[in-house]
């Protein structure tokens, strides 16, 4: 569902406005629609077309929360000034956060950048064009002057007290649809759950790892909501909304120790009765036994660990992560000893990385699977722009090819291609290391099931009516 859109429309309202949210995703008319070179889920253009004639808006907000698909953002842009020039286009997100005088000067479809975090600016926005006021003094955009060009305007820092927000709008889109969804087997996560939604409990990350843009959008400093203001937000979306499982897609749910053991406290106690994920990963080493005690009781159902290399030089050196392979293994016992699933993150292909290291990497993943049963994919480390890693990669000459949206969505996928190249690797040993660790983590399931067939009959249920299906997984995935 749209989280950010979501929160700017719940801050519109709580100042009178009447906002409308238009979702291309559940809109009765959506629909797969597949082109020559790309596959989309969403509307086609007239419909798009003839909705915006029928509202007639004023301003048209857009939301963009990836990189990979800024190019669906700006061809939404194209179509509302198709309309009509007159309309005000926004566009929000990360990507605006990282390039939005890039964006702007190459799409004169879009008017206004709103970077960082936007229900404030926005707001302030809308009330300068709802006055006809100028927009110049408005921090945390970028718009376009007619003498000036393209121009950026100053920060406005980060909301310091999270607790002033109000909830999500979520009466402004179709709850149930998204709900529909999750029963047909269509989610966004790995863990599909009936009437599942994504809840941030707070914002901001104070480590530094190479890879990560956040920092751009959301800032170095953690921000949470109060214990109390969570668990009053589950109690509202269970009660209103029947929700029955929560993904927390906080980038550091676990950080403050004391206050993730408040909100699990606080769910056991009201004895609100929801399942519960990390999909974003925690860090292995801001658990111990008592919050993992609380987890089990409070409904986890995964806990997934953003370890990144099995190489611990990789780690201090070269990812700056700040994390002790010690203290991962750690965390996995307790785990284990309290029966939550566990699964892993992990990304090859660093810069100033050897082939020993990624190997290093490759080796203790499959450790971990055959000791403790954790699940595990190999990433390949990915320039996104604004990160460190795309700066080293920029000015040591590592970069493949100068990356474009597209380039950047194939590369992030776990079967995409690298686009990093050092004297040590190439993106092609990138994949080659990834896809044999996959297989490997494959066969050993494989013989694990023929070895114990009672612990996965639902798996032979399959084998035995979609035959082709499972030939073709055993050949991509094992052989």
């Amino acid at each position: 569902m749209p989280l950010g859109l979501l929160y700017l429309a719940a801050i519109l309202e709580k100042n009178n406005y009447r906002p409308k949210i238009f979702d291309c995703l559940i809109s009765p008319q959506s629909k797969v629609i597949v082109g020559d070179d790309k596959i989309t889920h969403g509307l086609p253009d007239d419909i798009i077309l003839e909705t915006i004639k029928k509202e007639n808006p004023r301003v048209v907000g857009i939301t963009n929360p990836f990189t990979a698909q800024i190019e669906n953002a700006i061809h939404i842009a194209d179509l509302v000034k198709q309309v009509d020039k007159r309309i005000i286009t926004v566009m929000g997100g990360p990507h605006v956060s990282v390039q939005s005088q890039e964006l702007l000067r190459e799409n004169k479809s879009i008017d206004i950048g709103v970077w960082g975090e936007g229900e404030y600016t926005f707001l302030e926005l809308i009330k300068k064009i709802d006055k006809e006021l100028p927009i110049n003094d408005i921090a945390n955009i970028t718009y376009r002057d007619e003498t000036r060009g393209v121009i950026k305007n100053e920060s406005r820092g980060f909301i310091k007290n999270l607790d002033e927000l109000v909830y999500p709008a979520y009466h402004l889109i179709d709850l149930e649809k998204y709900f529909d969804l999750l029963k047909r087997g269509l989610g966004p996560r790995p863990i599909i759950r009936q009437r599942s939604i994504s809840m941030i409990t707070s914002r901001g990350c104070p480590y530094n790892c190479i890879f990560c843009s956040i920092h751009l959008h959301m800032g170095k400093l953690f921000r949470a909501h109060s214990a109390d203001y969570v668990i009053h937000h589950i109690k509202y979306v269970v009660d209103k909304y029947r929700v029955k499982h929560i993904s927390f897609e906080d980038d550091n749910f676990t950080f403050d120790i004391d206050r993730c053991k408040k909100i699990l406290k606080g769910i056991i106690d009201n004895q609100i009765k929801i399942t519960w994920d990390t999909p974003n990963g925690v860090r292995a080493d801001r658990l111990d036994e008592e919050l993992i005690i609380l987890m089990k009781k409070s409904g986890c159902l995964e806990l997934i660990f953003g370890i990144e290399s099995g190489s611990q030089k990789t780690l201090d050196e070269i990812i700056d992560k700040k994390l002790k392979l010690e203290n991962v293994i750690n965390a996995i016992k307790l785990c284990q000893k309290y029966r939550i699933k566990t699964k892993a993150f992990f990304v090859i292909g660093f810069p100033g990385e050897t082939k020993e290291d990624i190997l290093k990497t490759k080796n203790f993943s499959l450790e971990l699977y055959k000791k403790y049963k954790i699940e595990s994919g190999l990433l390949i480390a990915t320039p996104l722009f604004g990160t460190r890693l795309y700066r080293v990669c920029k000015s040591k000459g590592y970069l493949i090819k100068e990356p474009d949206p597209r380039m950047l969505s194939i590369a992030t996928q776990a079967d995409g291609h690298g686009l990093i190249k050092t004297e040590e690797f190439d993106p092609a040993y990138l994949k080659k290391v990834a896809i044999d660790a996959v297989r490997i983590q494959a066969r050993i399931r494989f013989k694990e099931k023929l070895l114990n067939p009672r612990n996965y009959l639902s798996g032979f249920k399959f084998v035995v009516f979609h035959p082709l299906k499972t030939f073709k997984h055993l050949k991509e995935k094992i052989f």
